[in-house]
């Protein structure tokens, strides 16, 4: 055991584990917040020892399929764009040739 977690380790303990950190870290920091008894010591990611501020900074992340969701909108915008733009050219093309036919029919 990590030797500044000796004299903190003492008493019931719990391990949680998930793949997903932020997951594990925002269900931990919630239910610790209703319940005063469960106070959360330490944590290993990536084997390494990480603080409570770090897991309280993993909690306010958004969840993966947030994330998800909004790389996905990110990479969606340039080619909503892109059709937006091709879409437009024969848009105006048409409003041009409406024009001229109502100068005409004036």
């Amino acid at each position: 055991m990590h030797e500044c977690l000796k004299d903190q380790m003492s008493g019931p303990l719990a391990l949680a584990l998930s793949s997903d950190p932020v997951a594990v870290a925002k269900v931990l920091s919630e239910f610790a917040k209703d319940n005063q008894a469960l106070k959360i010591k330490a944590a290993a990611m990536g084997g390494k020892l990480i603080t409570l501020a770090q897991i309280q900074a993993l909690a306010k992340l958004p969840g993966r399929e947030q994330l998800l969701a909004m790389l996905m909108g990110v990479m969606q915008q340039p080619v909503t764009k892109f059709v937006q733009t091709l879409n437009e050219v024969p848009a105006k093309f048409v409003r041009t040739l409406a024009a001229v036919r109502d100068a005409k029919a004036a």
